[in-house]
């Protein structure tokens, strides 16, 4: 039998289910409500339906990580502790070694990681940045003119726009990466859309520290 670890609960998995089926919804919403060529491909019913059904995700997307911070205060206060926590020589030489990394990942020894490595630090910094620009520049186009002065609402929309490009380009990569694509990866879907555990084996592969940290503590560590 082979030990693992529990990586992501319950919770922090419905979470991620949860961001992911709305960000897809409103990604595809969106297209058709910013691209012209795709509007045109549709009836005017279609779009309302679409607008109606954009805000409605919008709400989950923005709502659902809230209340489950509200509910259990941990996961937020670890998640933003990780994100946040001071950057050591590993972290330092995990980025520059990142990108060879990324090219020929059997050619290079990544250094030891936390529980989030260190390029996804900066990524979930900059995520939830986009997150919070698509929350004020939703509801503010949501509450619309005449209610909003017209330069707030065209400055709102060029925000929600930019901002999804930007949040666009992090989810491709996390795909990437998360998916199992980049062959390193593979089987890590299986963290926050399966059980939650990750082998022993792939947790030193990956997080380092924090494997070491969980197999000493046995806490959270099964065989299966």
């Amino acid at each position: 039998m082979a030990q693992y670890i529990k990586r992501h609960d319950a919770l922090a998995r419905l979470n991620h289910w949860i961001f992911a089926i709305c960000g897809l919804g409103l990604g595809i919403g969106g297209a058709f409500m910013f691209f012209p060529f795709l509007r045109e491909l549709v009836s005017p019913e279609f779009l309302r339906a679409q607008m109606t059904l954009h805000r409605i995700l919008g709400a989950l997307f923005v709502a659902v990580p809230l209340i489950s911070w509200i509910i259990r205060p941990s996961n937020f206060i670890h998640t933003f502790k990780n994100i946040f926590a001071k950057w050591n020589k590993d972290d330092l030489e995990f980025m520059k070694k990142f990108v060879p990394y990324l090219f020929n990942p059997k050619k290079q020894h990544m250094p030891k990681q936390g529980f989030i490595k260190s390029g996804q630090r900066i990524s979930d910094a900059v995520m939830y940045f986009l997150i919070f620009i698509f929350m004020i520049t939703g509801v503010l186009m949501w509450i619309g003119m005449p209610n909003i002065p017209e330069w707030l609402f065209s400055l709102s929309k060029f925000g929600h726009v930019m901002s999804f490009f930007g949040w666009s380009i992090l989810m491709v990569v996390h795909i990437y990466l998360g998916a199992g694509i980049f062959q390193p990866y593979r089987g890590s879907a299986r963290y926050v859309f399966g059980d939650g555990y990750a082998s022993a084996e792939d947790a030193k592969y990956h997080w380092g520290h924090w494997a070491d940290d969980e197999l000493a503590s046995c806490e959270n560590v099964k065989e299966m």
